[in-house]
């Protein structure tokens, strides 16, 4: 996206990230054509920094180094953007009114002596919304990249429409569903839209608004949770190994109260054998 910009305004290098206002903490960032270091080290001047207080405080609006009044004769432009060889930047700093989250775009330019103009400022500022949703649905999309093989994420229209999916959507669909979908059917639909989890035989589903459209989030439903916290510990110590006797005496009670509590457990999974509850909380 930042080497496509390169065609429209003339810049040397770039930052795409984001992150929380307060504290200036950089959570998420690409840079083009630079070190990574560049707001790494930016830290040292973070507080300091009248350019980034302009941005922070005109949210959605383009601005330029040289909006700064004496910028140039500021610590955080001489002992660190100058290093860096930034002698241009233009930036915006985009909100997000659900979670706090801001995203930025900075485009800089090296040993030039004009400025971004104002038609180059613009621009930009008109590309930044569509920026910033690209940002956090990448950020959505991939952050349960760990979990992917139990949730499966797709973002959906307003209707239900299915726009792009992430992990095994499909699957998930087939098993519950009846097939692959291109529309969540209605019911699902108007439960989750009230602001209701809906519950299928295997899946927990959730929504969370994004923009105008949505993400939704088809999880399994965790394999242990119609137990106690208790027959859940029982469940676990039980599943690895170890025989009631020794699941008593690890956790303070006597055999033939982990023995029921055994026989609850599998009457509540639906289970007979050891053996299946340890391929149970294997998966848990």
């Amino acid at each position: 996206m930042l080497k496509n910009l390169q065609r429209f305004i003339p810049f040397d290098f770039g930052v795409w990230g984001g992150g929380w206002a307060n504290g200036r903490l950089v959570t998420d960032l690409t840079v083009l054509n630079q070190s990574e270091a560049i707001l790494g080290e930016w830290d040292s001047v973070a507080q300091e920094d009248a350019f980034c207080d302009l941005t922070l405080n005109s949210l959605g609006t383009t601005a330029r180094f040289d909006d700064v009044p004496n910028y140039r004769a500021s610590l955080a432009f001489n002992e660190h953007w100058q290093r860096f060889d930034a002698t241009h930047m233009m930036a915006t700093i985009v909100g997000e009114k659900t979670d706090g989250y801001v995203s930025f775009v900075g485009l800089c330019a090296e040993n030039r002596p004009m400025t971004f103009c104002d038609t180059q400022r613009r621009f930009k500022q008109l590309l930044m919304p569509h920026l910033s949703q690209a940002l956090r649905m990448n950020r959505e999309l991939w952050t349960g990249r760990a979990a992917l093989e139990h949730e499966a994420i797709a973002l959906i229209d307003r209707e239900g429409w299915v726009l792009c999916t992430q992990g095994p959507f499909d699957d998930f669909a087939e098993h519950e569903l009846g097939g692959r979908i291109a529309q969540l059917p209605a019911h699902v639909m108007d439960t989750l839209k009230r602001g209701n989890r809906w519950r299928g035989e295997m899946l927990d589903v959730r929504l969370s608004p994004f923009g105008s459209n949505y993400f939704v989030h088809l999880s399994i439903h965790p394999a242990l949770s119609s137990l106690s916290p208790r027959e859940r510990e029982v469940a676990g110590l039980f599943a690895s190994g170890m025989t009631t006797k020794q699941v008593a005496r690890a956790l303070g009670t006597s055999p033939s109260t982990v023995r029921n509590q055994v026989v609850r457990i599998y009457e509540k999974l639906g289970i007979s054998s050891k053996a299946q509850l340890a391929t149970l909380a294997g998966g848990k």
